[in-house]
């Protein structure tokens, strides 16, 4: 049974027929758990802890598998404090090519823009914040990254959608844009976040499952936005990732763009500031006249 943390107890125990003689559980009960369609009978009954959580949760035996082939180190560093045993890098995984175009492989950019909710539905998305991805998302293609690369993921339905309006089709085609949850399982080699809560509460953000997966999807290259510092002030864990990122200069108000052919630095803080980028280079005169780009 692959992903047998994210299947209901129930389900999994009545397909098991009197003539079944061996039963295997995959999965990882740090990620996401199951959608029971009742949320209060998930409260009440526990219907969201699965078989296979339950298990490990009451200490049975388990095969933990204990070394990572898909993350940077620095991006494998954000959920190796959610997990209790120790997780090994590949070696293959330190070899990766740094990205282009950006100082940094790993970077949460920190705002406090307001959030606004859908009308007509119970979800909720930020503006800001999906025309900073849209932006960063043009600059690295601009870059010679395809857009097979690059994902744009959300926690939340009504930012999807806000993405998704404002997305030129013809442009960015080929980008996948997913909620975290329909994205379980999944790996790209960039994936840009959006956190989108920056109100006063934080919703599901604080659950440390849905933690787990928005930050191990990323291969190669993981830009995240949020208001963290909403999210240290409401959540421990992301107060802990926060601190460490911050030791790291891996967390900030501005996002760092590098022009390798000038060795030029120049920062950005919200998606009108790429508009200073047209060719995704640095916009300094080239040589032969043209912008660089």
């Amino acid at each position: 049974i692959e992903e047998a943390a994210e299947v209901m107890e129930a389900h999994i125990i009545t397909s098991l027929a009197r003539d079944t003689k061996h039963t295997i559980l995959i999965g990882d009960h740090k990620q996401l758990r199951p959608k029971p369609t009742v949320h209060q009978l998930a409260q009440e009954y526990n219907l969201e802890i699965s078989l296979f959580e339950r298990m490990v949760l009451n200490n049975m035996e388990c095969k933990r598998l204990a070394i990572q082939h898909r993350m940077r180190p620095e991006i494998a560093a954000l959920t190796k404090r959610i997990y209790e045993h120790e997780i090994i890098d590949h070696e293959s995984v330190c070899n990766f090519d740094d990205i282009s175009g950006l100082r940094h492989n790993l970077f949460f950019l920190d705002h406090s823009q307001p959030e606004s909710s859908v009308r007509g539905l119970q979800t909720f998305s930020n503006p800001h914040e999906a025309e900073f991805l849209i932006a960063l998302c043009r600059y690295l293609l601009l870059q010679g990254y395809k857009p097979a690369q690059i994902t744009i993921l959300t926690m939340y339905a009504g930012q999807l959608l806000e993405l998704k309006n404002k997305l030129p089709r013809k442009e960015f085609e080929g980008v996948k844009v997913c909620v975290v949850d329909n994205f379980q399982g999944e790996e790209n080699d960039i994936i840009l976040l959006s956190l989108v809560r920056s109100n006063s509460t934080i919703g599901f953000l604080k659950e440390s499952n849905r933690i787990c997966v928005a930050l191990s999807r990323a291969r190669q290259g993981f830009y995240c936005i949020g208001n963290f510092s909403l999210l240290k002030c409401k959540s421990p864990l992301w107060k802990e990732i926060c601190d460490d990122l911050e030791t790291k200069n891996a967390i900030g108000q501005t996002l760092q763009l590098v022009c390798k052919r000038h060795d030029h630095c120049d920062e950005v803080r919200n998606g009108r500031d790429f508009q200073k980028f047209p060719l995704g280079g640095c916009g300094r005169v080239c040589g032969d006249r043209l912008d660089c780009g």
